[in-house]
C-alpha cells in the first residue's frame, strides 16, 4: 500500500501571515479608522479646528493619493490636487492668524476624499493599506510634524 503525500491542513505562520495581507483590513479596525477621520470632519463643519484636527484631516487625503496612486481609487486626481491646497492654504491661514476656518467647498472636497477613502478602507488588501501607510510614515519623518508635507 502506497502512501499518498497529504499537505497539512495546519498553515504555517507565515503562510497565514501572507494570506491575511491579500484581504481587506478587519472590519473592526476599520471602523475605528473611519470614526477618527469623520469625527475630524465633523469637528471642522462646526468650527472646531486647530493644526491637529488639519494634519489629521490632511493624513486621510495623502493616504487615499497613495491609495489612488497604487491603483484602488475612484476619485479624479484634481479633486485630491484641490482638496490637498485647500488643507494647505486653510492650515497657512490658521498658523498665521490662529483662525482655522473650513470653507464650505473645503468641506465638500472633504466629504468625498473621506468618503472614497473609507471604501479603500473596506475594499483595498491590508498589505497596499501598509504600503501606503509606510509612505507617509516616511514622509513625515523626513518633513517633521510642525507643517503639512506637500506632495504633488
Amino acid at each position: 500500500m502506497t502512501r499518498k503525500n497529504r499537505t497539512s491542513k495546519a498553515q504555517s505562520p507565515a503562510r497565514r501571515r501572507d494570506m491575511l495581507l491579500l484581504l481587506p483590513m478587519p472590519r473592526t479596525e476599520v471602523d475605528e479608522l473611519v470614526l477618527m477621520y469623520r469625527a475630524a470632519l465633523e469637528a471642522a463643519k462646526l468650527g472646531y479646528n486647530d493644526a491637529p484636527l488639519t494634519r489629521r484631516l490632511y493624513t486621510a487625503v495623502l493616504l487615499t493619493r497613495f491609495l489612488t496612486d497604487a491603483g484602488h481609487g475612484l476619485l479624479e486626481q484634481q479633486v485630491l490636487d484641490d482638496a490637498e491646497k485647500q488643507l494647505t492654504a486653510v492650515y497657512d491661514q490658521g498658523n498665521a492668524t490662529g483662525t482655522w476656518h473650513y470653507p464650505k467647498e473645503t468641506i465638500t472636497l472633504l466629504t468625498a476624499v473621506l468618503n472614497e477613502h473609507d471604501r479603500q478602507l473596506r475594499d483595498t488588501p491590508l498589505q497596499v493599506l501598509l504600503d501606503a501607510s509606510a509612505r507617509l510614515d516616511r514622509i513625515i519623518e523626513k518633513s517633521g510634524e510642525s507643517a503639512l508635507v506637500v506632495v504633488h
